[in-house]
């Protein structure tokens, strides 16, 4: 699938499970939430941050609760191609039930 050739330069599918939390989460959560989620170190949780906002799918903020905090927050592409992921995957799904 598209999305899984942008995102998995590793077979690691924290990517993907750090986008469904936000997905679950009305797109947005704290960055703490996200570490406790995936429960991945810190250093490669980080790097999949980075690596969700170069290919513009989400971008991190200040918490409006607490500026020192950090939110993620999914873009509008974000949600575009995660809705395209579904599409894909239920297609996927569907064709070998």
């Amino acid at each position: 699938m598209e999305l899984e050739q942008i995102i998995f330069k590793s077979r690691t599918p924290t990517s993907i499970e750090i986008l469904v939390f936000l997905a679950q989460n009305h797109f947005s959560a704290k960055l703490s939430s996200i570490y406790e989620k995936t429960q991945a170190t810190d250093a490669s949780v980080r790097q999949h941050l980075r690596a969700l906002e170069r290919l513009n799918l989400i971008r991190q903020t200040s918490d409006t609760e607490d500026g020192r905090a950090k939110s993620i927050l999914m873009t509008e592409f974000g949600k575009q191609q995660m809705a395209l992921y579904a599409v894909e995957l239920m297609a996927l799904l569907s064709s070998k039930i």
